[in-house]
């Protein structure tokens, strides 16, 4: 990747680390009896919310008519309409067993999540904001309730900022150099070509060819399978079974295209192809 690199990756990591944050005086001087007041707070908070979600009937998610029509309100034609409506009930039977099998509310349970999830925060506070920031949070535990001094919480904000700004810097630059090398003569495959959130099944040599499958139930994409026509592997950090499918850059390399995959497993991983062209196979 030359624009969503992994370091521009990490940085957007540490972009909404002031999102949820609350101003608080108390935050300011560490104090035992404010955390376990807080801890408790925000842990019947949690408590009620998951208790409401739990309460949620299927039919309130997915309801047994089917709505849709075009951006301004018009009218679908017949066979877009009835192409989205089949969709949009097989979507809804495969959701129906994950729902119904759902636990029901466990409060011992829930105070367990939410003390595991409450450590992933203080520990991802330690690896990702700077010393400088760091030094002047009277209690960490408390900062990882998303309660702040009103200090701290401008400086996180400052942070924060900062590195969004990089991240959409990079993404502007990549799109600017796109259009300018590709102009209007788009390959299809380089338009279909985002398969953010696909787990990449198998990537295996069929003669000169590469062919990756890949499972799309948390993707954006209906793309299962692609074929790397003579593909030439330049770059392969880590095999790519199990991982994640996170971004894609496409470049012109004279009459064929060099493809960058930016993919995590137990790390990040660069994987770069020359090929001729891409076939997609999509989910009937």
């Amino acid at each position: 990747m030359r624009y969503m690199t992994k370091e521009w990756y990490e940085t957007m990591q540490k972009t909404d680390f002031y999102s949820r944050l609350k101003v608080s005086k108390d935050a300011e001087l560490f104090s035992e009896r404010y955390f376990k007041e807080l801890y408790k707070s925000e842990e019947n908070k949690w408590l009620e919310l998951q208790e409401n979600v739990s309460n949620v009937k299927f039919e309130d998610i997915y309801p047994e008519v089917f709505h849709a029509c075009n951006v301004d309100g018009s009218p679908l034609e017949k066979k877009d309409f009835e192409r989205l409506e089949r969709e949009y009930f097989e979507q809804r039977e495969k959701d129906r067993l994950e729902f119904n099998n759902r636990p029901p509310f466990n409060p011992l349970e829930e105070k367990k999540k939410f003390k595991h999830v409450f450590h992933l925060n203080i520990n991802k506070l330690k690896e990702n904001l700077p010393d400088k920031i760091l030094k002047k949070v009277a209690d960490i535990r408390v900062l990882a309730l998303n309660h702040a001094s009103l200090e701290v919480k401008n400086d996180i904000t400052k942070y924060c900022k900062m590195n969004e700004e990089e991240v959409q810097k990079a993404e502007y630059d990549y799109q600017e150099h796109f259009k300018k090398h590709f102009e209007s003569n788009v390959p299809t495959f380089v338009s279909e070509l985002c398969l953010h959130d696909c787990d990449v099944l198998s990537c295996r040599k069929d003669g000169n060819d590469i062919v990756m499958i890949v499972d799309n139930s948390y993707g954006i994409t209906k793309i299962n399978k692609i074929r790397m026509k003579n593909c030439d592997v330049i770059k392969q950090d880590a095999p790519l079974h199990g991982a994640c499918c996170l971004y894609e850059e496409v470049y012109k390399s004279g009459e064929r295209y060099e493809v960058h995959f930016l993919l995590q497993k137990n790390k990040l991983i660069d994987y770069i192809v020359l090929v001729d062209d891409m076939e997609f196979q999509y989910n009937k």
